[in-house]
């Protein structure tokens, strides 16, 4: 691959690893890992958070208006790749992982080092992602220290 300074530098912006939960409109609930996110306003609590076009979780996102955040700790790059395989529904990257869910009903990870579920508030379509907007309506923090996509040895910039 030839030398993309541009792309190189966008590397260096730092990402948290998360896994975006969601909900179809039958209860399905879903699974998909994500690092782009960042919090836009205070009051209220609002997140941008970007998702892949064609992916299970826009779907869901689209019909039900509710995500969850599951941040990742520290050594979780198996468990954040068990979010990233393609999938038709998405429900099989749930198996075998323990789930709890709140008042969206989109499912928060055990494993999460923090959490928090948002309603939709607000649609943005840049480029080859959706960007929702999500008011955050109750998280919580459980032991550990968040992990970076950087520290995985994983990429995800152009």
């Amino acid at each position: 691959m030839a030398d993309d300074p541009t792309r190189d530098a966008l590397k260096k912006l730092q990402y948290s690893l998360i896994v975006v939960g969601s909900v179809s409109s039958s209860g399905e609930a879903n699974g998909m890992t994500a690092n782009w996110i960042t919090q836009v306003s205070f009051d209220p609590r609002i997140v941008a958070v970007a998702v892949q076009e064609g992916a299970v979780t826009r779907q869901n996102i689209d019909e039900t208006k509710v995500f969850s955040v599951s941040i990742l700790g520290e050594g979780a790059k198996d468990l954040s790749l068990k979010f990233t395989k393609k999938s038709r529904h998405g429900a099989e990257r749930l198996e075998d992982e323990p789930i709890q869910t709140f008042e969206t009903g989109a499912p928060v990870l055990d494993a999460a080092v923090a959490w928090f579920e948002c309603r939709v508030v607000g649609v943005q379509e840049p480029g080859d992602h959706v960007v929702y907007f999500g008011e955050v309506i109750a998280g919580g923090v459980r032991e550990g220290n968040a992990t970076t996509l950087a520290a995985t040895g994983m990429s995800y910039a152009g």
